[in-house]
This record gives C-alpha cells, structure tokens and sequence, in this order.
C-alpha cells in the first residue's frame, strides 16, 4: 500500500517532511516552535510550510545532521537545534 500523504504538511503543531535519504524517505517534524523562532513564521499551518519552504536548505541541514548521528526517525528539530 502507498503512502498517500504529501511530502511536506502542517500537522497540529509541527511540519511533516518526508525527505529522500539513499533510497528511503525519512520523515522529520519540524516544530512549530523552531518556524516561529528562528525563522520568524507566521502562527497559521500556512505559514509555517511557507517557511519551512522558505529555509528548506538550513532546516534539511539538521535533519541530515541528526541523521549522521543516527538519532532514531522520525527526526525531530525544535528551536534547541538552531
């Protein structure tokens, strides 16, 4: 069965990312929190894609960090990682 749900989505308080690592998707949840303080997001799920989308590169690079140092999925980034 395939996963039907989006790449990047707002969930209730986060945005959930399935990103491609080797030939898997890794899912990473970026809180609410880190949008809104390190990149200034807005307080609406749309805002917090859009910046996410905004800061992909800078975001990506926790997630492939955390993934080096094989914390376990799905990745987590809050404020605390920036």
């Amino acid at each position: 069965m395939n996963d039907v749900r989006p790449v990047i989505y707002a969930g209730h308080d986060s945005v959930i990312v399935r990103l491609p690592v080797g030939l898997r998707l890794v899912r990473a949840i970026i809180s609410r929190e880190a949008l809104e303080t390190r990149f200034q997001a807005g307080h609406s799920r749309q805002d917090w894609v859009d910046t996410y989308l905004a800061n992909a590169s800078q975001i990506e690079a926790v997630v492939q960090d955390k993934i080096a140092k094989a914390c376990p999925e799905p990745i987590v980034v809050s404020k605390y990682d920036f």
